[in-house]
């Protein structure tokens, strides 16, 4: 009969071992950049790349929000969101460049980049401005 002490010990290094895998296998994801194409929503730009560090309203009393993210390395596990059907083109494009190694979006891996995302009167985005990319 195994002793209280030796399982606790064998449960504690299973555990020990299991969180120093979870902890390695960290990495961030890439943020789906296609969210800053006019017309998407602010609450799918919200979702992507979470919560802004500033909302304001500007003089017109549009949305102003700022996000800054670091475009991680390793693939995002997000399941693909429906695209509206004026961003369809522009989709396709971006999958058509992604699946032959084109994609504009690999030259900003590993990127920390601060953007700022104006929005229109409904909330769709507007336009978006790169304030800094480090």
């Amino acid at each position: 009969m195994l002793r209280p002490t030796l399982i606790a010990f064998i449960v504690t290094g299973l555990i020990a071992s299991l969180l120093s895998g979870c902890a390695t296998n960290r990495t961030e994801t890439k943020k789906d950049l296609s969210v800053f194409m006019p017309g998407v929503a602010r609450t799918v730009v919200i979702d992507e790349l979470g919560a802004p560090i500033s909302t304001t309203k500007s003089r017109a009393g549009t949305t102003v929000d700022i996000f800054t993210f670091v475009q991680g390395t390793a693939q995002s596990k997000k399941a693909p969101r429906p695209v509206e059907p004026e961003q369809a083109d522009a989709a396709e494009m971006m999958a058509i460049l992604d699946q032959f190694g084109q994609s504009p979006t690999k030259l900003l891996t590993g990127k920390k980049m601060t953007i700022q995302v104006n929005y229109d009167a409904e909330e769709r985005v507007r336009d978006t401005v790169l304030l800094r990319m480090e």
